[in-house]
Parts: C-alpha cells; structure tokens; sequence
C-alpha cells in the first residue's frame, strides 16, 4: 500500500508519464527527443525499485526506454499501444512475463505482469436446450498462449457455488446450466493453464449480434453487470446501459 510520503512521488512520476501517449507522437521529432531527454533528468533519483513496483506496466515500460534513452523503442511501445497490439507473455515460475522483442535488457521486476493479467472472455450465445440453458463463449487468460486450457463457469447464490464444467466448442466452450430453479445466480468464468488461475464476471463482453434467449415463466436474465439468471417470481430486471460487443478476442 501507498504511503502517504510517497504518493506525492508517485503522482509526480506518473504525472511525468502521462504525456507518452499519442499526443507525443504528433511533435517533431527533434522535440520528442528533447522530451524525453527533460523527463530523464526528472526521473533520475525519483524512481526507486520500490517505486516501480507500484507502477503499471505501461509506464514502467516507458520509463525503461526514457531511462536507457530509447526513442526508437519508445515510440513503437506507444504507437502499438494506441493501434491495441500488445506482445505476449511467459510464464516463468508461477509468475507472468511479457516478452517485448524490439526491448532488449528488460529488468524482471519490469516485465513482471502477474498482477495485472486478466481473463479475456466473451459470450457467444445462449439457448434453451430441453430445459436447460446452453452457453456457448470463449475465455484465456490474457495474453497467455497455450493449449487447451481449462475453462469452466461457476454460478453462485451468494450462499453456494455450483462449478459447471465445459466442453470445447472449436476456439471456445460451451456448458449446459443446470441450476436449481429458485434464488439469482451469478456466473463467473475460471481460466487455468500453466499453472495459472483467473476468474472474471462472464457476460460482460458479447459478441456482436448476441440475443439473449427468450425468457421463460420463472426464468429472467440480466447482463447489467454480468450474466445473473433469477429464477422464481420475476424480478425486475436493470436494462443494461452499455453492451460492448467484440469483434475479436481482446478483452
């Protein structure tokens, strides 16, 4: 956790940083290098190995080229970053790496991305399958390559959790719910490969085109904040405010 000496720091260095987005790409390039050259001097003595811990990858990455005077590098890193493209990851020991080919002499405790890796997911569809609900959608863990890993959902009640185990369904899965009809269930998704484990709310990314099935007597769904299916006497449902649908597979 911040302390309070060192969130001044913090905010400063950040705020340093901050200008390293498209913007920077719009200057002249004798410019850019004078900026950089500016920001180093600022760095110098204010970013301590602590310090960096608490920083995103993004801007520790970008401090790394600012430091080691990189502009080439520098501006690729943001370029990418504004077109969407990210580079992959290692797993290493239990803990995630992302692996930069352009960077070379990255410290390990800058490339460490463990803490910030997700699961990267999308519901394709849903149907009524005698009786039940057929689910079909897509999950890794962010970033990760590797085969066939291990999704399943899990619905809670808030008092229980029921694992619902899932097929795959060529590049995703798809898993019957068999839940008990009475209560509001939550489902979440579960990603394990390579030692690894993630879990994110599921159906919070659609793909396009998505229709949720009809309800049935007893049976509402919403996606407000992730798929809940209630069952029991209707309740009211939140519309949602905003879907966001994929065109891809970027969470």
């Amino acid at each position: 956790m911040t302390t309070p000496t060192r969130k001044p720091v913090l905010s400063l260095t950040r705020d340093l940083l901050r200008v390293y987005d498209q913007r920077f790409l719009q200057v002249e390039q004798p410019v850019r290098r004078q900026v950089v050259t500016a920001t180093k001097g600022m760095l110098c003595g204010l970013l301590t190995a602590d310090l960096r811990q608490e920083l995103p990858e993004r801007e520790r990455l970008r401090a790394f080229c600012i430091e080691n005077e990189l502009f080439d590098e520098l501006e690729r890193l943001i370029a990418d970053e504004a077109a969407g493209r990210r580079e992959g990851a290692v797993v290493v020991g239990g803990r995630v790496y992302a692996v930069y080919p352009y960077l070379r002499g990255v410290p390990r405790q800058d490339a460490d991305i463990t803490a910030e890796v997700g699961v990267e997911h999308r519901l394709e569809s849903m149907a009524w399958s005698k009786g039940l609900l057929k689910v079909r959608g897509w999950a890794r863990i962010a970033r990760i390559q590797a085969k066939d890993p291990m999704v399943r959902l899990l619905a809670s009640d808030g008092r229980q959790e029921l694992p619902v185990e899932t097929e795959p369904d060529g590049d995703g899965f798809e898993a019957l719910l068999d839940l008990p009809e009475r209560g509001s269930w939550t489902v979440h998704v579960e990603v394990r490969t390579l030692g690894l484990r993630r879990s994110a709310p599921f159906g919070t990314h659609l793909a396009e085109g998505f229709r949720l099935p009809p309800e049935r007597e007893g049976a509402s769904f919403d996606l407000d904040e992730g798929l809940r299916i209630a069952y029991g006497p209707r309740e009211a449902v939140r519309p949602r405010r905003s879907w966001r649908f994929w065109r891809g597979g970027q969470a």
